[in-house]
């Protein structure tokens, strides 16, 4: 009896200190994410808010989780990428995201499963006025729990409706 409770105690020390090793979501960084100094995407005017992070599921799928809160600061004098396309003059901003996974040794398989989203983008397109802000889930379907950082990476971005 005696050296069975030794066992177990032995084995759960291990198991606590491998789980202490691991970082948690709250250390979990955005590292990769392509912000600029000023919290931009990508070189846009689309500003990251704030970032969560947890693991969860999506239609019974393991899921690590992320939670993005991003605001349009185009505005109708400096608005969006039109692309010869001459009909927004308020700010407002069409544009899809996604999310990359990484470990100590690189990029984790993954899938954005977040919904099926539309051609061409893959994924929601999002649309929003000048100064609006916007809470979205990005739900990339991964067996990892090893996370130590990910991206947020904008898909596209447009001053009118992404065809």
């Amino acid at each position: 009896m005696i050296v069975a409770l030794v066992i177990v105690a032995s084995v759960a020390a291990i198991l606590l200190a491998i789980n202490l090793a691991k970082p948690t979501l709250n250390q979990i960084s955005v590292a990769n994410a392509k912000l600029d100094d000023a919290g931009y995407l990508n070189g846009t005017k689309l500003f990251l808010v704030s970032a969560k992070t947890m693991y969860g599921t999506h239609d019974g799928q393991a899921c690590f989780i992320i939670d993005a809160t991003v605001r349009n600061d185009y505005s109708a004098q400096e608005p969006p990428p039109m692309n010869n396309f001459g009909g927004n003059s308020t700010g407002t901003a069409y544009f899809g995201l996604t999310g990359k996974l990484y470990d100590e040794t690189g990029q984790i398989a993954s899938s954005d499963v977040t919904s099926p989203g539309s051609a061409p983008l893959g994924v929601p397109e999002i649309g929003l006025d000048s100064g609006q802000t916007y809470k979205m889930e990005i739900d990339l379907a991964t067996s990892s729990h090893d996370v130590d950082n990910y991206s947020i990476s904008l898909i596209d971005i447009a001053g009118y409706p992404i065809p």
